[in-house]
């Protein structure tokens, strides 16, 4: 507080920054996913369509049909509204505390708009370069389910949520619009936060810091120190990680770029945890959950570079 008081526009720009980026970039796309998710879980629309892929899920994933629906809401919608599903159908007993810990491993993605058009198209100024990215990121989660799912223990245990009754809200619209505008508020003010201590960090030089251990590790790599930055600013913020790699435009860039979309960065995994919590699921699971994820999509965007570039 006293190093905000000391910096009032400089830490008040950071806010705003942050404040902007949710309201002009965030804000537009997200509500209506997320209120239209929201409507479809409490209608039950999608409980009974995906109760017949309950054996297909099961052989992939280890987890309930329903689990196909958060799936593709997540792939096509993006950040948090994997999360929030999960939240959701454990919220409404459709799926086990088990379902939505394995769940939250591959169905909590970010979504074609942001890396196709946003990260591909703008930053890169890349089309083909938003496909692999893109491509990579769901390819992996889908990887990781299944991985996660070989070392899983108790498989009959999974599958006593089968027979469970959809019970139907009595004011679904109501509910759903108020509940809704409550999880953009959250989303919101994690941003603004991360903004915030990103402007901390960079008052204390602590990226400085980072980049100075870091580069005797990417120089034994051969790979220039420069791209540091973007790693540090990513696992921190995924926005402006990406948009700093993307200056470079290179294989390298890509690689990383597509390890810190699939990471998601500590501001997007609060959010998500914001609403994962509500299952009992473990920070620190999520995290390493996360952290597979960024290791696995690196290595496929890495191998589709080459095939496809």
């Amino acid at each position: 507080m006293l190093i905000i008081i000391s910096s009032p526009k400089k830490f008040t720009d950071g806010t705003i920054s942050g404040l902007k980026l949710f309201v002009f970039s965030v804000l537009p796309g997200l509500f209506p996913f997320m209120l239209l998710t929201k409507l479809l879980t409490e209608l039950g629309v999608m409980f009974k369509f995906c109760g017949k892929l309950n054996n297909t899920s099961y052989k992939l994933f280890g987890t309930p049909g329903i689990s196909i629906y958060a799936f593709l809401m997540s792939i096509l919608s993006g950040y948090p509204i994997g999360a929030k599903i999960i939240a959701d159908l454990y919220d409404k007993q459709l799926i086990t505390e088990e379902d939505a810990k394995r769940m939250s491993i591959y169905c909590t993605t970010s979504g074609p708009i942001f890396v196709i058009g946003t990260v591909g198209t703008l930053m890169f100024e890349s089309y083909l370069f938003g496909i692999i990215l893109y491509s990579s990121h769901i390819l992996s989660s889908f990887l990781l389910g299944i991985l996660f799912n070989l070392f899983k223990k108790n498989k009959l245990e999974l599958k006593k949520n089968n027979d469970v009754k959809f019970i139907k809200n009595k004011n679904i619209v109501a509910s759903s619009v108020s509940e809704t505008i409550n999880s953009l508020f959250i989303v919101g003010a994690y941003i603004t936060i991360f903004f915030l201590i990103a402007e901390l960090l960079d008052f204390f030089k602590v990226f400085d810091a980072l980049i100075l251990t870091l580069s005797p590790v990417f120089s034994f790599l051969h790979i220039s120190p420069a791209y540091i930055k973007g790693l540090c600013y990513g696992l921190l913020e995924v926005t402006r990680g990406v948009k700093t790699l993307s200056i470079f435009s290179d294989r390298i860039a890509l690689v990383l770029a597509s390890g810190i979309l699939s990471f998601s960065g500590f501001s997007i995994i609060f959010q998500s945890m914001a609403f994962l919590k509500k299952a009992k699921i473990k920070t620190q699971y999520f995290i390493f959950a996360k952290f597979v994820h960024f290791i696995f999509s690196m290595i496929i965007c890495f191998a589709l570079s080459f095939i496809i570039i």
